[in-house]
């Protein structure tokens, strides 16, 4: 009977102790649907019309440490459908994303998204890309501060995205992507391009690289140029350098070198993310 239990307890102890690792020691309580909303650090991007259409956030009860901690995650737990979700970054407070999860293999959460033909206001201040602006299923900017807390959580690759003149989709891959601190003005960090865009963020041209630069906008120019502020020049908030080669916050025009220019003008542009496979999230279930 003693070696019985024992042996019981042998089986059972790495199972309690993934409980306790997984809840902190503390069981914790449900949220119900209006408190899963107060929680949400962005929700001032949520229209009323949106708080009842997340995906993953239907039940009348939720448990936030169950809540998926990028779009990939909830992806691999069976989330096929595209749309708005309720994710847990680590380190940062809940976060509602668009997620993209019919596109080249699923599991892209969106973080920026500019149909021309849809005016938004991209002349806008430090603190707005800093919190994020616009509508998640449409034209926005996730949040110089979310993006940054998102990316620090695993190694992610990133997909610009860009719809040309005529309606092709071109693609830009980096194999890492990381947002610094906004200590360190929110700079751009890149790995290795490819794609059928071309590169036009960590290729070195007249208007310098992008990649390694530091956050601009209309309030606080962080560009090297001198004697002008790129942002406001050119009505949107950017990782600039002697300005751009490339432009995705306009409400005129996107801009890509060798792709997008007055002549040709692009019709749309969005920046996706999802894991690069050098670290794993752990598993989520909503």
């Amino acid at each position: 009977m003693v070696n019985m239990v024992s042996k019981m307890l042998l089986y059972t102890a790495p199972f309690l102790c993934t409980l306790i690792i997984f809840n902190g020691g503390v069981a914790s309580s449900p949220l119900t649907h209006q408190e899963l909303i107060s929680k949400i650090g962005n929700n001032h991007m949520l229209r009323s019309m949106d708080a009842s259409l997340l995906k993953n956030a239907q039940k009348p009860e939720i448990y936030e440490e169950y809540l998926a901690r990028d779009c990939r995650a909830a992806f691999r737990r069976g989330r096929k459908e595209s749309g708005l979700y309720v994710i847990r970054p680590k380190h940062s407070p809940l976060l509602v994303v668009y997620c993209d999860m019919e596109y080249d293999g699923g599991g892209w959460t969106v973080l920026h998204r500019n149909d021309v033909n849809q005016k938004s206001p991209w002349t806008s201040t430090w603190n707005a890309y800093k919190m994020g602006f616009g509508h998640l299923s449409g034209n926005h900017w996730l949040g110089n501060e979310y993006i940054h807390l998102l990316t620090q959580q695993n190694a992610f690759s990133v997909r610009f995205l860009i719809v040309d003149s005529v309606g092709n989709i071109k693609h830009a891959d980096y194999h890492s992507f990381k947002v610094d601190s906004e200590g360190t003005g929110y700079t751009l960090r890149l790995g290795n391009y490819s794609g059928d865009a071309g590169d036009a963020l960590t290729t070195v041209g007249e208007s310098g690289v992008h990649d390694n630069m530091r956050f601009s906008t209309q309030d606080q120019d962080n560009d090297r140029r001198t004697n002008t502020n790129c942002a406001l020049d050119n009505a949107g908030g950017w990782w600039y350098d002697n300005c751009y080669s490339a432009l995705l916050t306009s409400s005129d025009h996107i801009r890509w070198k060798g792709l997008c220019t007055d002549i040709s003008r692009c019709q749309s542009a969005a920046i996706l993310i999802r894991p690069n496979g050098q670290n794993c999230n752990l598993p989520s279930r909503f």
